[in-house]
């Protein structure tokens, strides 16, 4: 017999093997909570992803147009006229 095989038999055969499944209930509550959590945070991170993304289109586009009016005179090219 392999070493594994060996431990397996004394697994079965002592009272150790039995117990991982008596509180099975409450492990099960507790995988299904963990598991309701890891999904809350990732819900809540693509949201975040998501509003940060259009919070970053947003600016660029209002820094776009403000750029693109021909009107106004910035300070540098005043500066250069005057030399």
């Amino acid at each position: 017999m392999g070493k594994h095989e060996i431990r397996i038999r004394r697994q079965r055969m002592s009272a150790r093997g039995s117990e991982r499944f008596r509180n099975y209930n409450s492990i099960l509550k507790q995988h299904d909570e963990s598991k309701r959590i890891k999904t809350i945070t990732r819900i809540f991170t693509f949201f975040f992803i998501i509003v940060a993304l259009i919070l970053i289109f947003v600016v660029v586009s209002r820094w776009e147009k403000k750029q693109a009016k021909p009107g106004k005179i910035s300070s540098i090219e005043i500066v250069g006229l005057k030399t």
